[in-house]
């Protein structure tokens, strides 16, 4: 099997270390050689706009010579709209003659990317070594709800942070025991590990 190219369009710093760390999680326990991954980051930086920051991103790649890739890894937050609704928004832009229209992977953490870092309490806790880690609230869709639990159980702990815990998303990836266990508590999280675990092993085949 020779090099892997995994193109990713995510929408912020936060995805962008999580994701990638769960997608080399799920690689190793494929027994995929990480060294094989090549990773090319997109980033719509936007919030609201990804939506139509991912838009432009299928057209730009229709105009010109699409990027050489695997497959795609497509992240947007679910903000309360579930990964089926928010999927079936994002696959209306790309038709099915569209070059990435086979080789597309959602996730879509619901609400907010941050619930995904500390949903593993003992990984959050151990990944960022607190001696302990912050309960997980409730189910909210106030904006940057999850942010702040995230945030404030770093700044209780006195861990410093400049980028709001992101640089602790390996670690805490690493520390999760049991991705389907975990996977339990979201669909997002549950769709996303069960296409990797799909994708590696097709590419193992040939």
């Amino acid at each position: 099997m020779g090099n892997m190219v995994i193109l990713y369009f995510l929408e912020d710093r936060a995805q962008e270390g999580f994701i990638k760390a769960l997608v080399e999680r799920v690689a190793k326990e494929e027994a995929i050689d990480l060294g094989t991954l090549i990773h090319q980051i997109r980033s719509a930086r936007g919030g609201y706009r990804v939506i139509a920051a991912f838009r432009e991103f299928i057209r730009d790649t229709i105009k010109r010579q699409p990027p050489e890739a695997d497959f795609l890894i497509v992240a947007i937050d679910g903000n309360c709209k579930g990964h089926d609704e928010r999927v079936r928004e994002l696959e209306k832009f790309v038709k099915p003659t569209h070059p990435f229209k086979d080789k597309i992977i959602y996730a879509v953490p619901d609400p907010h990317i941050e619930r995904w870092y500390i949903m593993d309490q003992r990984a959050f806790k151990e990944g960022v070594g607190l001696d302990r880690g912050p309960d997980l609230p409730s189910y909210k869709c106030k904006k940057e709800h999850y942010k702040q639990v995230l945030n404030r159980s770093l700044r209780e702990s006195n861990v410093s942070s400049l980028l709001g815990g992101v640089e602790y998303a390996e670690k805490i990836v690493d520390n999760i025991e049991n991705l389907e266990l975990l996977a339990k508590q979201n669909a997002g999280f549950q769709n996303f590990v069960e296409a990797l675990r799909r994708v590696f092993r097709e590419k193992k085949k040939t």
